[in-house]
């Protein structure tokens, strides 16, 4: 079986992220989303046969495991959170981004190369730091991006050691996945 490490592939500069993208996606299954007001929930299961990934380490993906992504316009966050097959809580991932836009019905943003890891035992890494710091110093991203990449790391940075973020729906958010026994 494939695997891929989110942490050590190559990625685009300007990563665009867009709701819905998860039903499209080859190797996941079961797709649903709801809407809470301004918030948007998404849930996708990982198929059968999908390869494993990891992100900061961890596996996040594979045969059954689920991912839900937070969408949430007060402040413009996207939020991920991750569980194995069983329901256990893997970790949270925010990527670094501009606020977000609803064209439509579809919330857009897009992603500047580094993001938070926030594993179950309350620890949080930065990920992607040092493409993002080739990327400015090669001047590949505009001062603006930097900037707002940079503001944005520090205000999620200074929120999470405060308790602030992510907000506990996200926070103390669990599922149960039912098991073959009866």
């Amino acid at each position: 079986m494939r695997e891929v490490d989110e942490t050590q592939n190559p990625t685009p500069l300007r990563r665009p992220w867009t709701s819905g993208s998860w039903a499209e996606h080859p190797h996941m299954e079961d797709y649903r989303h709801e809407w809470f007001g301004d918030l948007l929930v998404e849930r996708a299961t990982w198929r059968a046969d999908a390869p494993s990934r990891h992100l900061a380490n961890t596996q996040v993906g594979g045969p059954g495991y689920i991912w839900f992504r937070f969408w949430l316009t007060d402040g413009g966050y996207v939020v991920e959170k991750y569980f194995d097959p069983q329901g256990q809580v893997l970790g949270i991932y925010i990527p670094v981004a501009p606020p977000i836009q609803l064209q439509g019905e579809q919330y857009r943003t897009t992603q500047l190369l580094l993001g938070l890891w926030l594993d179950p035992g309350g620890r949080v890494r930065v990920l992607g730091e040092e493409a993002f710091d080739r990327a400015a110093h090669e001047a590949l991203l505009q001062e603006a991006e930097v900037a707002l990449a940079e503001r944005r790391i520090r205000e999620l940075t200074l929120s999470i050691h405060r308790g602030q973020f992510p907000p506990p729906l996200i926070r103390n958010f669990e599922i149960r996945v039912p098991s073959d026994k009866p």
